[in-house]
This record gives C-alpha cells, sequence and structure tokens, in this order.
C-alpha cells in the first residue's frame, strides 16, 4: 500500500488579538469550546488586560492508500525517528481593499463575471434595509456602492497599493521561527504584519492571526460611514494556504495534502455554539454536492447521509436513523443556548425558548400510544422549524435571523431574507419528528476531551466554531465558502501541495476570481470592527401578524445581550461603546459606533462564558 500525507485540521481556524505574547491554541477535540478544558474557561485576556490570540495549529498524519485509493489513518507524523523535518509553507494574504463591494448576494450567481466586466466607480443599486417606521426614528438606508472598493485607484496600481501579502513563508527545524508574517505594503505602514508562525516542541506548526490593528491611510483617519465597505481602510485579518513536506531519513521527501487556514475576529461567546456551523455548512456541501471523499471515522456518516440523500432524490434522508445524541441534541441545544446572548424581548420568549427542555421526552421513541407526549413535542419543535426549500415567507418561523439576502427584507422579502437550517439539519429534524432516529439519550454528554486527538476531529473541532451561516457578509467567510469547484473532497480545498515555487498547476479560477490566498477574508466586511458594530438584533413587524419581533445575526460570537458577572438583568453587550441612552442604529459619525468598535474591541467588549445554562460576562 502507499504512503499519504495529510494536513489536519483541513481548514484552521486563527483569530486576532492584541495581546503580544500571551495565546491559547483552537479548539482540538468536537464539542469543546476554545480556551477551555471541558469545565471552565482560562482568562481571554493577559495581566495588563489584553486580548489573547488564538493560534491554529496543523498537524500531519500518516494513511495508508489501497489500490482503489481508499484511506486508512496509521498514525501523527512528528519530528523524530524516521522524520528528520517537517517543512511547513504558509501563504496568507488580505486582498479586502482591491475586491469588489460586498452588497449581499451581488455577484453570487456567476461569481461575479458580470460585476468583472462593468466599471469600477458604476454605482449598484443601494439596497433598501430600514422600514418606514425605522426612518422616522432617524435611521437610514445604505448608500448606493461603487462595483470595486477604492475604486478611484488605477488597476494598475490596485494590487501594490490596496494588497497586503506577505507570501509563502517557510518554518521547520532547519529554519527556526518565529517567523513574521510582514507586511510589505508600505503604503498600509500601521500594518506592520498578519501575524507569524511558530513550531510547537515536536515540529507541529502555529500559525498566529493580526493583532486586530485597523486604520484609514489618510489624516486624519476617513470616517466610517457603513458596516462592510469603507474606503482608505484597513485590517489585518486573512486566510491562505498551509502546506508540508515531510523529509525522511532516507533523503525522500513526501508533500501531504494541504490545508487552508482562516484568520477571524475573536469569538466572543467561545461555550456558546452558532446555530448553523461552518462545520455544519460543509458537511451539507459534503453529502448534497461533493461526491469524493475518505468515509472512515465521523465521515462514514456523511457516505451514508449521501446515499439516503441520493436515493430520495436530493428530498430527504428517508432510510437514514439519526442519532438523537449525535445529530438532534447539538442543533436544539444550540438554539437554546442563545438565551444567554439574545432577548427576544417579553412578546417572544416563550416561543423562542420552546419553554422548558425535556431531553427524556425529545428522545423518547415512539411508544405507540395516542397522544404520544415524545411525538408530540418533536413535531411541535420540528413545526417551528423554517424549510430551507420552501418558496414561501414565514417570519415567525425559526431560527430567528436574518439571512444571506437580507437586503430584500423590506422590499419584496424572499426566502432567503430569513435565516433557515442547512437543508441536513432540516431532513435530520425531520426524520427525528417522524420517528425514524435513534434513541440513544443517557443524558446531556460530556464536552471534556476523551481518547487521542484524531484527523476527523480536528477538522470538526476547527469548523464547528466558525459561522456557518448567514453570510451577509458573516464573521469569517462568506457565501464563497459554498462553491463546489473549491473542493477536492467533503472540508479539504483544492490547493496544490508543492511549494508555490515548484509549482506548475495553474491557478484555479472561480468565475471571474483567482483562488488564491486571501480568497476568503476578501469578501468580508473592511474593516471587520464595522460590521462588528452594526450586525446586532433588529426588531422588524412581522408582516404574517403585525406583531414585532426581534432578529439576530451571529450572536453566539458577536453577542446582543449579555448578563453581568452578577445580577439576573441581560444588558446591551456594547453598553460600553454608546452614550447612554443612544440608540446604535443612529450612533454614527466621525466619533460614531463604527469608529468606537474599531479603537476600542479590545478594550470596551466582555467575553462570554460559564457552563450548563449559566453563561455571563468573564470578570
Amino acid at each position: 500500500m502507499a504512503r499519504r500525507f495529510r494536513i489536519h485540521p483541513a481548514i484552521g481556524t486563527a483569530r486576532v488579538g492584541n495581546a503580544p505574547e500571551a495565546f491559547f491554541i483552537g479548539p482540538e477535540h468536537p464539542g469543546l469550546a476554545a480556551n477551555s478544558d471541558g469545565t471552565k474557561f482560562d482568562s481571554f485576556r493577559d495581566e495588563q488586560g489584553r486580548i489573547k490570540r488564538q493560534a491554529a495549529r496543523f498537524r500531519v498524519f500518516e494513511y495508508t492508500e489501497d489500490a482503489e485509493g481508499l484511506l486508512s489513518p496509521r498514525r501523527e507524523i512528528t519530528v523524530g525517528n524516521d522524520v528528520v523535518d517537517i517543512e511547513w509553507r504558509v501563504h496568507v494574504a488580505n486582498r479586502k481593499a482591491s475586491f469588489f463591494t460586498f452588497n449581499g448576494p451581488s455577484g453570487s450567481q456567476d461569481v461575479y463575471v458580470e460585476r468583472s466586466r462593468t466599471e469600477a466607480t458604476a454605482v449598484e443599486k443601494a439596497p433598501k434595509l430600514k422600514t418606514e417606521e425605522a426612518k422616522a426614528k432617524g435611521e437610514k438606508d445604505e448608500p448606493g456602492r461603487p462595483n470595486l472598493r477604492n475604486a478611484t485607484v488605477a488597476e494598475e496600481d490596485r494590487a501594490r497599493l490596496l494588497e497586503l501579502d506577505p507570501g509563502e513563508k517557510v518554518i521547520s527545524r532547519a529554519s527556526a521561527g518565529p517567523v513574521t508574517l510582514t507586511n510589505p505594503n508600505q503604503t498600509v505602514s500601521f500594518i506592520k504584519d498578519l501575524g507569524e508562525l511558530r513550531l510547537d516542541d515536536v515540529g507541529r506548526l502555529l500559525v498566529f492571526g493580526g493583532s486586530g490593528v485597523s486604520g484609514s491611510t489618510e489624516d486624519p483617519a476617513k470616517p466610517m460611514d457603513e458596516y462592510a465597505n469603507n474606503d482608505t481602510w484597513f485590517d489585518d485579518v486573512s486566510d491562505g494556504s498551509v502546506k508540508a513536506r515531510v523529509r525522511l531519513a532516507d533523503g525522500s521527501f513526501f508533500d501531504a495534502d494541504a490545508a487552508w487556514v482562516m484568520v477571524g475576529p475573536p469569538d466572543f461567546a467561545p461555550g456558546i455554539g452558532n446555530v448553523v456551523s461552518l462545520y455544519d455548512t460543509l458537511w451539507d456541501l459534503g453529502v448534497r454536492e461533493l461526491q469524493s471523499g475518505p468515509a472512515e471515522g465521523a465521515l462514514a456518516d456523511l457516505a451514508e447521509q449521501r446515499r439516503a440523500w441520493a436515493a430520495s432524490g436530493g428530498q430527504s434522508l428517508t432510510g437514514y436513523r439519526p442519532s438523537f445524541t449525535r445529530d438532534i441534541y447539538p442543533i436544539i441545544k444550540r438554539a437554546l443556548g442563545a438565551r444567554s446572548v439574545f432577548d427576544p424581548g417579553e412578546m417572544d420568549r416563550a416561543s423562542f425558548h420552546v419553554a422548558i427542555v425535556d431531553w427524556d421526552t425529545l428522545a423518547a421513541p415512539p411508544s405507540g400510544r395516542d397522544p404520544d407526549a415524545g411525538t408530540d413535542l418533536r413535531k411541535l419543535v420540528f413545526g417551528k422549524m423554517r424549510d430551507p426549500r420552501s418558496k414561501d415567507v414565514d417570519s415567525r418561523l425559526m431560527p430567528r435571523g436574518w439571512g444571506d439576502d437580507y437586503k430584500a427584507a423590506d422590499e419584496a422579502p424572499t426566502p432567503e431574507a430569513f435565516f433557515s437550517l442547512t437543508q441536513i439539519q432540516y431532513a435530520l429534524l425531520q426524520q427525528w419528528a417522524g420517528g425514524q432516529f435513534v434513541s440513544d439519550w443517557q443524558g446531556e454528554p460530556s464536552v471534556l476531551p476523551v481518547g487521542p486527538v484524531t484527523p476527523e476531529g480536528l477538522d470538526k473541532s476547527a469548523a464547528e466554531n466558525c459561522v456557518g451561516g448567514p453570510f451577509f457578509p458573516g464573521i469569517e467567510v462568506s457565501w464563497l465558502i459554498r462553491r463546489t469547484e473549491l473542493y477536492i473532497e467533503p472540508f479539504r480545498l483544492r490547493v496544490d501541495p508543492k511549494p508555490e515555487i515548484e509549482s506548475t498547476v495553474a491557478v484555479k479560477k472561480v468565475g471571474a476570481l483567482q483562488f488564491r490566498p486571501g480568497f476568503f477574508t476578501q469578501q468580508m466586511a473592511l474593516p471587520w470592527q464595522a460590521d462588528f458594530f452594526d450586525c446586532q438584533k433588529e426588531e422588524r413587524e412581522s408582516p404574517e401578524d403585525n406583531l414585532p419581533r426581534f432578529y439576530m445575526w451571529w450572536t453566539a460570537q458577536r453577542p446582543d445581550d449579555t448578563f453581568p458577572s452578577s445580577g439576573t438583568a441581560q444588558q446591551k453587550w456594547i453598553r460600553r461603546l454608546i452614550p447612554e441612552g443612544v440608540d446604535p442604529d443612529q450612533f454614527s459619525g466621525q466619533d460614531g459606533g463604527y469608529q468606537q468598535m474599531a479603537h476600542h474591541w479590545n478594550d470596551s467588549l466582555s467575553f462570554v462564558v460559564g457552563s450548563g445554562d449559566d453563561f455571563r460576562e468573564e470578570n
């Protein structure tokens, strides 16, 4: 059998922080929150109160590959014995300032082909986002946007003046680090670097992102005037490729299957999961769209779901019996966890909380009795869920959040204007609601790390702590992450494993775009702090019953309402950034909320920590 080497996690996540030395490593066991041992959280700040960076750690695993291409994992590869060295190569970049303006789904149909043929300064129609009631309170619609950010910069100068690209950097035992990912763009001199690379004591790679620096190249700084596209502004998040060459004692070497790293903002509520995580989105893609890849371990379930989905003509998971503990409980648990960081208002509290959860009843198999308490409760919960494939619009359904097509919310709401579970999550719940599931409930599962680190566990733990939607634009990535042509298999992007200097593979085109370092973060808000301020819960009147309801964005990472370290009343999470009594939506201008978030994200926002159902602001 042939030897094969692969990097895990296939997609890793680092996060910015302004602490120069203190850091923590991102989760490496599924279900484990960042910076936690499963029983308690370590502080997210150093002794001076600065936010620690989250480092992404990458490992190499050896597999055996049979004649049919099936892989079997053998061991993790570290430096020692027959492995002389592991040469790691990392290429991250930030291309936000040279990219198209973010305008919701604009460009998604053809991946920017039509927009690439449009003049840089051509203004797209401004979406109508504010209701007449909101306008009466002084809120304004967003401005029309030119096709490109910094549209007046000439095409021949855009890469040189607007992109931050340190190039591919190497670190190994033979060329020890730390290796700084120095920003060569002197026009943006206030961003010194996009992070650094280090090795742990056995040769694993640690990728650190930037320090959370953002600013304008104008002096004085140009005020930010919207959530996603602020010309002359730059930040130091990034993304890009991770490669490894394993050198053996006999002089031979193997290039491992490559990985990718995302560098995003801090996760301020790491113990509270997203209802739809990035892992859920990638799993959905793997079941419905991707037809290749390994099927060992957890991915055996993916392969089984894929067969059931295909057999139904892409309509359901009929024939597949989900595990209540593994497949159903996490969806409901994460939805209920939002209570700690989102106050839905008195009118909606009962429907949002689904009263008091009775896990034993939710997990009970059908008894054949009529009525059956478990069946009734399952149908009640499932009946509140928004069908992601429905053509009907019902703003009252769950999840109670905005969707990718938020820009259509007021003009002519589409189903995509409101958030939905993935199609596979919904199909799993559908099987459960119909009594077709494995009743394996033994009480709430432990979040303590059990057993060794595994390849599929690394892939899951990195992605399940990221946002899987809505993508308007998102936190770590936006809707480009769902493009199937980017993947060689579920969870692994199509990256040439050879060093760039040796590669003969042409850069892959996706629509009008080149798939290269900086590909995913280029879609994100510029700077990220503007969207972090703006994307808080919003109150809208539901057209179905004319009742006001609150809709969330990414409350599990960017909280809306939090419990202080003591007390029983939730307060606005951003309360220290805005004057008392001021509506955040009206706090704009030279010293407004965008600017406050850019300058004070690291000293005025609290991390939410705790356990069970008690999550509070860190002291």
